[in-house]
């Protein structure tokens, strides 16, 4: 059985591969902008509320972790999501723009 912070932890990694999925999405519906009268405009707003959550509920399983709140917050911020958002985005302007040469 795993402790209380176990669990904890073990969910802060799940909520992490959720968060990376989301924000890859999000990066790659700005840089291939969807057709007009498409869903995934809708879907998207539907994913940056998601991807809210998630950053509120893993900043409270991080404060349930006793890390001090601007710790969480500059490790949630300035580890996880702005550089994981920031390399999608290199990614996908790198891969339309490559793809648009050829």
């Amino acid at each position: 059985m795993l402790t209380p912070a176990q669990n904890q932890i073990v969910t802060l990694m799940f909520l992490s591969g959720i968060l990376f999925l989301g924000l890859n999405f999000i990066a790659r519906c700005l840089v291939f902008p969807a057709p007009r009268g498409s869903k995934r405009t809708g879907y998207l707003m539907f994913v940056i509320v998601l991807m809210a959550g998630v950053v509120t509920l893993q900043y409270r399983l991080l404060l349930g972790l006793e890390f001090s709140a601007s710790w969480a917050r500059n490790l949630l911020l300035g580890g996880l999501a702005v550089p994981a958002f920031l390399i999608s985005l290199v990614f996908y302007r790198y891969r339309r723009n490559r793809s648009s040469s050829s």
